[in-house]
């Protein structure tokens, strides 16, 4: 088959390749802190695999120096974005090998043995079985069998890490008073005004919504008298702000959505909330005094908000349930990673060898 002739010629290859697939890791350290170290070879692997996971996450990425040198927000590329993001996810990782030290944690048999068991599965799958062959394979990315060894136990740690200092019982577990803090530091609190006059969802003839391939619902622009009336309406309720109308009766009288009598919780965090509709109208409402509004425009209509009080214990009243489904655990990873930036100052980079693992000049990974 040709497959197999395909292995023999990779084979054949892996006996000539040198120290990196039949010895340990003998490259470079590219980041230290303290005794810990994230070398040459592990961070050419993790530059390969983030490049191959942003790849293979959009369908409209090119691998062409055009692409990574285009502007992905104001003043930053694609490729300064993700080369930082990836470096970010280095220092986690090798922070958290200093920590798990730290703390004298350890792996269980059966979890190292998981790892062991799927590099065999991969090695059965990717390279016919040949460790060699793996090995050939894995040298593209600059590391072989025992370094991706190396590389899945390290990932393991964060969890570790984490699981020790702010998972159920931990160290570190956050109160409720910490949950508090997180709601009133990352949240706003608004009551919003929703009135749909720019799209519309298409339906069929018996007023069922249309979907795309993917699942989506379909929408077309609002038009004719319908879209008149609405417009109306959203001028009504901004004139009546500014004619000093009380917000609740322009509320009731106007908007489209009631589903929430306790008002709108949405976040501030970008890592969060990312760059949605609602993520944009939580920064814009957080520059905002209590009682203040703000008009805001969504792919299907108008949001008039008005900023409210932070009410106490939000985060956990089942009415809110809606705005908070994953806020602990939000808190708790949130809380995390700030603990783990505190290092980062101490971390020591050899910018040199860094620059050389630039989303630009690695090849994207995205089998193992």
């Amino acid at each position: 088959m040709m497959l197999k002739r395909i292995l023999a010629i990779i084979a054949l290859a892996a006996m000539l390749i040198g120290c990196l697939t039949s010895c340990g890791d003998s490259t470079p350290p590219v980041l230290t802190l303290g005794e810990k170290e994230v070398t040459e070879a592990m961070y050419s692997y993790w530059a390969s695999r983030f490049k191959g996971n942003y790849m293979s996450s959009y369908e409209d990425v090119e691998n062409t120096d055009a692409f990574w040198n285009s502007e992905i927000s104001e003043g930053m590329t694609v490729a300064e974005y993700l080369d930082g993001s990836t470096l970010d996810a280095v220092k986690t990782y090798l922070v958290c090998s200093a920590l798990f030290d730290e703390y004298r944690l350890s792996f269980e048999d059966k979890e190292l043995e998981s790892i062991d068991n799927y590099i065999s599965d991969l090695i059965k799958e990717w390279a016919d079985g040949s460790k060699n062959v793996m090995n050939s394979i894995l040298s593209e990315y600059g590391i072989n069998t025992r370094i991706l060894r190396k590389v899945y136990i390290e990932e393991e740690k964060v969890s570790k890490v984490f699981n020790h200092l702010y998972g159920e019982g931990g160290e570190k577990a956050l109160t409720a008073a910490d949950y508090e803090q997180f709601y009133l530091d990352n949240y706003v609190h608004v009551q919003m005004i929703y009135i749909e006059n720019i799209s519309k969802y298409k339906t069929d003839e018996n007023g069922k919504r249309l979907t795309d391939e993917n699942g989506y619902y379909q929408i077309e622009p609002l038009t004719g008298e319908k879209k008149e009336e609405k417009d109306a309406a959203v001028k009504a309720v901004q004139d009546g702000i500014e004619n000093g109308v009380d917000f609740n009766e322009l509320y009731e009288k106007y908007s489209e959505l009631k589903d929430y009598k306790n008002g709108h919780y949405y976040s501030t965090m970008a890592d969060y909330g990312g760059e949605s509709f609602y993520y944009s109208l939580a920064v814009k409402v957080s520059g905002l005094e209590v009682g203040e509004t703000a008009t805001l425009e969504s792919e299907m209509g108008t949001c008039i908000v008005k900023k409210l009080e932070m009410d106490e214990g939000a985060w956990k009243n089942e009415e809110n349930k809606a705005f908070f489904s994953d806020f602990e655990d939000v808190a708790r990873q949130d809380t995390f990673l700030k603990m783990l930036e505190s290092y980062y100052d101490d971390i020591v980079i050899d910018e040199e060898i860094l620059k050389k693992y630039s989303v630009k000049n690695v090849p994207p990974a995205t089998l193992f």
